[in-house]
């Protein structure tokens, strides 16, 4: 059950998001994607967004990101800092495709709102659980975003792991697998075939047994949390901490 407490509604600016925009052939670029990352795009679309990630050989996480079906263009949004990791790993494939991957400047918005709340255009859908619903919003000329309370990127991060979002930052790079963080749950397919680390990954799944787990946990200091490792970033709100803890399930 969500801290209703906790989470609080409204539009941020995501300034330190990074647009990478793949151009090509429409299905030149799905197929690229559908062979490396570990969500199936084919549930990509227009006011439909997809959390995702790129994963190494040996199913430890890289990045990640969220993929935006803009009309007809498919772009990747990426913290600044994971961007370049994104891009090396990807450069190696874009030839045979025939794609090319580029970052532009695109203004992006995350909204946060209740379920019952109306879906306007160019909102890209990512998940909701329990009554919290969170989007993108792509601004186009003359579109208002003054129903919405201005959000802080702090309360969209934080409302994101409230919702069991527990995403690495660029130096969590190659250290963890996707059951170890819960995003076996929220960003891995496990019907659409092979991507890159998917055979360990579906050995995790189905014949391995999970002994450790992230939560989020609450802290007033750093060493209220020291037996455990901080996935991420570490919020302040509220004159509280917030971390992404990962650790032994027995320990929790």
């Amino acid at each position: 059950m969500l801290n209703s407490e906790l989470i609080k509604y409204g539009a941020a600016n995501l300034d330190g998001v990074s647009v990478i925009h793949l151009s090509g052939e429409f299905e030149s670029v799905f197929k690229l994607l559908q062979g490396q990352v570990t969500s199936d795009c084919s549930l990509v679309a227009n006011q439909c967004a997809q959390s995702s990630s790129l994963c190494d050989e040996k199913g430890f996480i890289l990045c990640n990101f969220e993929i935006v079906l803009d009309i007809d263009r498919w772009l990747i949004l990426i913290n600044k800092e994971s961007a370049n990791i994104f891009l090396n790993e990807m450069e190696k494939y874009l030839p045979f495709y025939n794609v090319s991957a580029q970052e532009i400047k695109q203004e992006i918005i995350g909204i946060c709102k209740q379920v019952s709340d109306t879906t306007t255009s160019n909102e890209h859908f990512i998940r909701s659980v329990g009554e919290l619903s969170i989007s993108i919003y792509i601004p186009k000329e003359n579109v208002s975003m003054e129903p919405y309370k201005k959000l802080s990127i702090l309360n969209w991060e934080l409302n994101k792991k409230i919702m069991g979002d527990h995403i690495i930052n660029s130096e969590d790079s190659g250290k963890y697998r996707p059951h170890e963080l819960g995003q076996h749950l929220t960003r891995v397919s496990f019907n659409k075939g092979c991507f890159k680390g998917q055979e360990i990954i579906a050995r995790m799944e189905y014949l391995g047994k999970a002994k450790k787990e992230t939560r989020l946990i609450s802290h007033i200091k750093p060493e209220q949390v020291s037996q455990f490792e901080i996935v991420g970033s570490t919020i302040e709100a509220q004159k509280q901490l917030f971390s992404s803890c990962l650790g032994k399930i027995e320990n929790f």
